[in-house]
């Protein structure tokens, strides 16, 4: 949820405006899952959610209870700083931190779910824990295979469950990450090209969607890709990189793109295209403005702490915060229960954060570094 929620590592500079979004996001999709779906899905009606719904969310057209353009705006971070990286980079580091940075909190987190999923039925006999994927995959006979699919996200491409369900916004950082390895020396001398080149891939993905079923998979996650370009886009016009006309032009372009692979591959009933248009166009929207004005502004102890902990609130939320909510509203009431159930998977990604996210980049960063001698050795870049 680096988005994703989207895993992304900070630039030289540090961006107030990204910072900011990063912990508005954050929120946003606990605010979805934990105070709508879950609720809705159990019969729970509360009328402090109805009001924000009906005033807020409603009047501005967002989906999914805010879900949407929260997601929208972790991909919009993605597309900018995954590219700002990646330029300085060498390929293999490019690759290296990537992975370290997008696995290991998805292996704790799918790790922590396999534990907590059987003692929750067990302990409620499955009430509020129905109809979740990862009761499919606990069930078979031989979960492994599908397990390994899900730790790898490939499972997102050859269709089979998910352990985390809000994993399927990292294939598509995933793919995204493949597309900005393999045009890297592009990026770096011809961006026009490198976005050019994009363009051209993600339009034929689409023409040959309907060739084979994992092709359309492929092509269904490649709809979102072409939205975290526009957030490359934003970056390489911040940079100076691109003029304004080719910023337009591109943007237009990347933005009807989306459209289509969502009219086409993505929206299903209740939600429509316009749907995700305004979500996302919201959210396009939103980044610009605030990046906009960065220099100006400033992140409070809360928003900075869950700005921190995003990736891994992003992952941790959902599946445990539902799992929680099964186990204490029945004794305690919903209210309380939320309650806790908030500050539990904060303290839970707190961990996941200093224990599992800052040693992988370390290790990322060691597997990385060059050498003292090679460096003193190296040409100085221009």
């Amino acid at each position: 949820m680096a988005g994703t929620g989207a895993p992304t590592a900070a630039p030289a500079g540090f961006f107030p405006s990204i910072a900011l979004i990063r912990g508005v996001a954050a929120l946003l999709v606990a605010w979805d899952h934990l105070f709508n779906v879950w609720p809705q899905r159990n019969g729970i009606e509360l009328r402090a959610v109805g009001f924000v719904e009906r005033w807020v969310l409603e009047p501005l057209a967002l989906m999914q209870h805010g879900g949407a353009f929260a997601v929208a705006l972790f991909f919009m971070v993605s597309g900018f700083i995954i590219v700002a990286v990646g330029v300085r980079e060498s390929g293999r580091s490019f690759a290296i931190r990537r992975a370290l940075r997008i696995y290991p909190p998805l292996w704790a987190s799918c790790a922590l779910l396999l534990v907590a999923v059987p003692v929750a039925v067990a302990l409620t006999g499955a009430r509020g824990l129905e109809g979740y994927a990862i009761n499919v995959v606990i069930a078979k006979d031989n979960p492994w295979p599908t397990i390994a699919l899900a730790l790898t996200l490939v499972n997102y491409l050859v269709g089979t469950p998910a352990i985390n369900g809000v994993a399927w916004t990292l294939i598509i950082e995933l793919l995204f990450y493949l597309g900005v390895l393999a045009l890297l020396p592009l990026l770096r001398t011809r961006p026009r090209a490198a976005i050019g080149v994009a363009f051209a891939f993600l339009l034929a993905l689409h023409a040959v969607a309907k060739t084979h079923w994992i092709v359309f998979l492929v092509a269904v996650n490649g709809t979102y890709v072409t939205f975290l370009f526009l957030g490359t886009l934003v970056y390489l016009r911040h940079a100076g990189r691109i003029g304004n006309a080719f910023f337009v032009g591109m943007t237009a372009l990347f933005w009807g793109l989306f459209i289509m692979g969502v009219a086409r591959h993505v929206a299903q009933p209740p939600w429509t295209v316009a749907g995700y248009g305004v979500s996302y166009a919201f959210a396009w929207l939103v980044f610009v403005a605030l990046l906009l004005v960065d220099r100006h502004l400033r992140l409070g102890p809360v928003l900075d702490f869950y700005s921190r902990i995003s990736y891994s609130f992003y992952l941790n939320h959902g599946g445990l915060g539902f799992i929680a909510l099964a186990v204490l509203v029945p004794a305690v009431g919903f209210p309380a229960a939320v309650a806790i159930t908030l500050a539990f998977v904060t303290a839970v990604s707190a961990a996941s954060y200093r224990f599992v996210e800052l040693p992988s980049q370390r290790l990322a960063r060691r597997l990385t570094s060059v050498p003292r001698d090679t460096a003193k050795a190296a040409p100085a870049a221009g």
